[in-house]
């Protein structure tokens, strides 16, 4: 052993040169012979054998060396992983390895260089093969473990960053190996070709289509499992690949020659514009009877399509195919067969149940502001619109046909409007009534699944029957205390409320003042900041809004319908904020509802009631002993009727066109209406909201980071709290927003705090800011609704295909 004693001493002189304590490991014990010339040789290091007793040779460093100043080399005849009483040792040096034994080979020198990266479970990489392949890309890729699904997104990241280390070192035919193991792949270094044949496995394990499968990976499984994660965990990257490899081949028309909506394959945009090929072209060439039950088939292929890759990316758009389905399938689950015998009270409890036909108006909105918002060209979407519009309407004449005949003897459905005061005022401190002009029951079931997201609040959504005719001034009085009245003065409509006239809303605040209310606008109280608000007592308020229905009034397109949702925001903001001032009882409600059609054909224009001096193109008013032709296009309801509702007519009668018919009228949308007999009109939301008491509790500040510029599309938002509090409870919630020019570009992210560091990560949407330099974050907390921050970052990210990096 004179030659590899010589090397192992002139080894570790070098080596004591550069660190005082060694830990030399051998478990077979291969070196033990020249330990006895490594000792007399190096005589300024003392050299430590394991003969059984850790603890031993800990007694002896202490007692030798209680500083640490000498030079120490401990023999260790085990391996590392069966040494674990001498780690704390070990920890104070490095590990010594016989470099004269090992192969001399590029990848043994490697691994010697980087020793101290090397994991644990591999320190006996010297006598193992597998070991050493594993060790050198654990090294490589700087893992603690093998992680093959990690090396290869990162290789696939930037190749050249790892292809010239893998040949250096004489690892090409051990990857490829990995490879081969691991998903059936034959790549190699090639990383677009590495990348096809996953992408291709994915196609293979999940489409209805063999004609990629010489493309892919033999493990189709495997490379399926993979590409998840790379959609997960390096998306920009993922897309960079798929957008390249896709420009040679058409998956659009191979998914539309297949003519089959089963493709559950997310590796390559094609496949999703292509199945919105064929889900809007099915859609539209159905026949008209059979849609709703087409619906209901396509359902499962929209739903996961939306939840797919590409469209949480925000680069396909699947919104506007999507909830035609899903307007279409909620119309086919309403028998309007059943609605011409049920009564008032059963129509009403259909509409407004958990499940009720409200759904499908709300369906319907959503689908009206997708394709109002939609910046993708969608084949036949005019002839789709014209088809789901055809069945809404269909399904608004069915539930609201039955309904003219049995109001015109009993106008309720269910508790009046004109109870509303007695029912749910409560002049007490604490107590805040939301009143917004036209807040549709739909809205209402909004605004309570958006409270119950974020809080725990008590809530009851209940409907009473609105006054007839539900328009603004008879729906507003019917919140007042004192009798409702309706008469005619000079061929006018007059609103009276406990014998006063309510000519507009300086009356009705006035009213209201009078009864122990503060009265304000939804505005002011966004205008009042969160000290005034802590400060301020609760007392008995009203708040009035009238966003939805001055937006259709004003707008004669889709337009309004799209943007009354906006005013769910406003409201929840309301309730929030007021809470921060000791309101615990919020009451929700609205005047009237609203319908929402096609803008009406001649056939749906009746003809206004001869010498009715009112005429409104929802209901008309004439005195009660005005003589008028008999006819089936519209309905009376006269006195009798009108005191079942909390009304004094005594002097009038009111007539209304049945179903979504109108009186030939002129001006105001010829879309949006109130004022006349249907569900939508008469159902008026009454939510109540109860929240707990605002606990006393020190202050808490936020110091918020955001990297800037941001270069990956996924990155992280560090939060600390500081407060004098030790624990927070109940522990902050703060929600994160990314947006751009005011629109989303990232789903929000919501935080629980709690003292000291927090973060979160945040997702950016590659097809929301592709192309743009900037983006606003928005961190706010949950409960009081205040912007704790806004910050405008820098984006510097690369989606173009020409950053690849490919050795093609």
């Amino acid at each position: 052993m004179g030659d590899l004693a010589d090397s192992i001493i002139t080894e570790l002189r070098q080596k004591f040169d550069r660190h005082p304590v060694w830990v030399w490991y051998d478990a077979q014990e291969k070196y033990k012979g020249v330990l006895n010339q490594v000792e007399a040789e190096l005589d300024d290091v003392t050299l430590a054998r394991y003969d059984g007793s850790y603890f031993e040779l800990k007694l002896r460093l202490r007692n030798e060396d209680p500083d640490y100043e000498k030079n120490w080399l401990f023999y260790i005849p085990e391996s590392r992983n069966d040494a674990e009483w001498f780690r704390d040792v070990h920890a104070l040096g490095r590990q010594y390895r016989v470099g004269q034994d090992i192969d001399d080979t590029p990848v043994t020198q490697f691994l010697v260089e980087h020793d101290e990266e090397i994991p644990d479970a591999y320190e006996d990489w010297g006598q193992n093969r597998e070991y050493q392949r594993l060790a050198f890309f654990c090294v490589l890729f700087e893992t603690v473990g093998p992680a093959i699904d990690e090396w290869v997104r990162d290789y696939l990241t930037d190749p050249e960053e790892y292809r010239e280390d893998i040949e250096d070192n004489a690892m090409a035919d051990a990857w490829d190996a990995q490879l081969r193991e691991e998903y059936g792949i034959d790549a190699g270094l090639d990383p677009k070709e590495l990348a096809t044949q996953l992408l291709f496995g994915e196609v293979t394990s999940r489409a209805p289509a063999a004609q990629y499968d010489n493309l892919a990976a033999n493990d189709a499984q495997a490379a399926a499992k993979f590409c998840d994660d790379w959609q997960q965990y390096a998306p920009a990257d993922f897309t960079r690949y798929s957008r390249e490899i896709e420009a040679d081949y058409d998956l659009t028309e191979a998914v539309i020659e297949s003519d089959q909506t089963r493709w559950n394959a997310t590796a390559f945009k094609g496949i999703d514009t292509g199945l919105i090929r064929l889900v809007m072209d099915r859609l539209a060439e159905e026949t008209y009877a059979d849609l709703p039950e087409i619906a209901a088939e396509l359902n499962r292929t929209v739903t996961k399509r939306r939840d797919s890759f590409w469209s949480n990316e925000d680069l396909v758009d699947w919104s506007v195919p999507a909830l035609a389905v899903e307007t279409l399938r909620q119309i086919g689950t309403v028998d309007v067969d059943d609605a011409k015998a049920m009564g008032s009270m059963e129509l009403a409890g259909q509409y407004t149940s958990d499940d009720g036909w409200w759904q499908v108006d709300a369906a319907y909105r959503r689908y009206i502001n997708a394709t109002q918002k939609a910046t993708f060209p969608y084949p036949k979407e005019a002839t789709v619109k014209r088809q789901v519009t055809n069945h809404y309407m269909a399904f608004l004449q069915g539930v609201n046909r039955p309904l003219a005949e049995i109001l015109s003897d009993d106008p309720t459905l269910g508790t009046p409007q004109t109870s509303f005061y007695e029912e749910f005022a409560e002049v007490e401190d604490g107590t805040a009534i939301i009143i917004c002009d036209g807040l549709r029951y739909e809205l209402a079931e909004a605004i309570r699944e958006n409270l119950g997201r974020r809080t725990d609040f008590e809530q009851d959504l209940s409907a009473v029957s609105a006054a007839l005719p539900s328009i603004t001034e008879v729906g507003m009085a019917a919140h007042l205390p004192g009798e409702l009245g309706l008469s005619l003065d000079d061929d006018e409509l007059v609103v009276t409320s406990g014998g006063e006239e309510m000519a507009g809303k300086a009356e009705r605040v006035e009213r209201l003042s009078a009864a122990g209310f503060d009265v304000v606008d939804m505005d002011e109280v966004g205008d009042i900041s969160l000290e005034e608000l802590t400060e301020s007592d609760p007392v008995p308020r009203v708040v009035y809004s009238g966003t939805i229905d001055k937006l259709g009034e004003s707008l004669d397109d889709d337009a309004a319908f799209s943007q009354v949702a906006s005013h769910v925001d406003d409201v929840e903001r309301t309730v929030q904020r007021l809470k921060q001032a000791g309101y615990t009882r919020f009451v929700i409600t609205s005047d009237h509802g609203f319908l929402y059609t096609d803008r009406l054909n001649d056939d749906h224009k009746v003809e206004a009631p001869d010498l009715a001096p009112v005429v409104k193109r929802r209901f008309a008013a004439t005195d009660r002993e005005t003589p008028l032709v008999d006819t089936d296009e519209f309905v009376e309801i006269g006195h009798e009727a009108l005191s079942k509702l909390g009304i004094d007519g005594s002097e009038i009668k009111l007539l209304f066109p049945r179903s979504v018919a109108c009186f030939k009228s002129r001006g105001g949308n010829m879309r949006y209406f109130h004022g006349g007999i249907s569900l939508q009109e008469l159902l008026v939301p009454c939510l109540t909201v109860t929240t707990g008491e605002i606990e006393e509790s020190a202050s808490i500040s936020y110091d918020v980071s955001i990297p800037d510029p941001i270069t990956n599309s996924i990155l992280t938002v560090e939060i600390e709290a500081k407060s004098g509090q030790v624990a927070f409870d109940p522990a902050p919630i703060l929600e994160v927003r990314a947006t751009i020019d005011g629109e989303p570009v990232a789903d929000p992210v919501t935080m629980e705090i709690s003292p000291g560091d927090n973060s979160t990560r945040v997702r950016l949407k590659q097809g929301a800011i592709s192309g743009e330099d900037m983006v606003q974050f928005e961190v706010v907390d949950t409960d009081t609704r205040e912007t704790i921050t806004r910050q405008t970052v820098s984006l510097d990210l690369l989606f173009g295909d020409d950053d690849m990096g490919f050795d093609v």
